[in-house]
């Protein structure tokens, strides 16, 4: 899909923007970074970005998920991808699923490690998440653990460090025409 209007990055903060703060030797946030991934990413233009909150999602309450499903139903662009910490992503989605305009294609992605850190797998969720708000139907998903979900139908598994999807239908498809595609389910491929 080809557009030009913007995508929007919309960021809440979560692991993923955390850095080592040294006068309190903790993880935590001085400001987003979220515009400075994009262009190392080179993420095409156009796009914006914004920050929302900077926040654990563990301290997220329903009056931020609530603000965030607001700002995302007042946005007029329809490409949108959300910054969000992983503990509570699944929980935010869903209130976002109630509010946004029908045509808003919604993305949330975060991390497990912070994107400061070597083992970060956040840029390859950002660029997952990216492609995910470009070439989805309208709805809301979750770009997590190299897979597309559904926002209602995926949990955090803390076990085994993962997204996964709740649906008894997410087996693999492929299109057969060794191409590869994003889902509603997940993404997936196949190469000759």
């Amino acid at each position: 899909m080809t557009t030009s209007e913007p995508l929007v990055f919309l960021s809440c903060g979560g692991t993923i923007e955390k850095i080592y703060l040294a006068e309190s030797g903790q993880l935590g946030f001085d400001r987003s970074r979220i515009s400075d991934w994009l262009k190392t990413c080179r993420i095409a233009q156009p796009w914006r970005a914004e920050t929302l909150m900077l926040i654990d999602s563990l301290e997220m309450n329903d009056t931020h998920r609530l603000e965030l499903a607001k700002k995302i139903a007042a946005t007029a662009e329809t490409r949108i991808v959300v910054i969000h910490g992983t503990d509570t992503m699944v929980e935010s989605a869903k209130v976002v699923m109630t509010h946004r305009q029908p045509h808003q294609t919604v993305v949330f992605t975060g991390a497990m490690v912070p994107a400061s850190l070597e083992t970060s797998d956040a840029f390859f969720n950002l660029g997952l998440a990216t492609g995910a708000a470009q070439q989805s139907d309208p709805g809301v998903y979750i770009a997590m653990s190299g897979e597309i979900f559904a926002a209602d139908r995926v949990r955090k598994n803390r076990d085994k460090g993962i997204f996964e999807s709740t649906a008894s239908d997410s087996a693999s498809t492929n299109d057969g025409n060794g191409t590869l595609r994003i889902t509603k389910r997940k993404m997936t491929g196949f190469f000759r």
